[in-house]
């Protein structure tokens, strides 16, 4: 019997985006590896993440469908590349090379580009990192729509990623917003 099945989606433009995107927040999942945050915040993260995918999804492409983010091309993607992928695996050693300084150190963007290019060189054997790349080009498609607030996560990715922004900084980018009678409550991921 068969042991692989391709199923068809007719949503290509929504199929072809969560293939990009999940890579940022596969390198969002290796920095919460690499912290040591545990399972309930790595899937806080992916829970935030799938939810971004699906916002900047419907926000720049017409006719993607709801159930998309449902199939293998979504969730299962998503999960499998922020517990298996290169991108997780390459944040991973970024965010522990950040903590063999103290996470205090102030990297600007040719510094932080160049310790991708060696975890990259060193860990994947020729391969390429896809998650700095689309991470990069998101935040700049959101910055010049004037909607980068509306995904905290993208931005705190791209931040610790390019702008040295502590890597313990990820759970800012997984809390959430609450609405409750007496206002707004954030809530931190490990409660999620």
């Amino acid at each position: 019997p068969p042991s692989f099945r391709v199923q068809h989606i007719s949503d290509v433009a929504g199929a072809e985006a969560c293939g990009a995107l999940k890579n940022i927040f596969a390198l969002g999942a290796g920095f919460v590896d690499g912290l040591g945050l545990g399972s309930n915040t790595k899937a806080a993260l992916l829970r935030v993440g799938l939810k971004e995918m699906a916002k900047f999804c419907h926000m720049f492409f017409d006719g993607v469908r709801d159930d998309t983010f449902t199939e293998s091309c979504g969730m299962a993607d998503l999960i499998t590349t922020c517990y298996g992928g290169r991108n997780r695996k390459c944040a991973e050693a970024y965010a522990r090379e950040r903590l063999r300084e103290k996470d205090i150190v102030s990297h600007d963007e040719k510094e932080c580009e160049a310790m991708w290019a060696k975890i990259e060189t060193e860990l994947l054997n020729g391969q390429k990192l896809q998650g700095t790349l689309t991470t990069k080009e998101a935040h700049e498609v959101l910055e010049s729509q004037r909607v980068l607030g509306d995904f905290p996560l993208i931005k705190v990715i791209h931040d610790i990623a390019f702008k040295g922004k502590p890597v313990r900084d990820i759970v800012e980018g997984i809390a959430v917003t609450s609405r409750h009678a007496g206002g707004q409550s954030p809530t931190h991921p490990s409660h999620l």
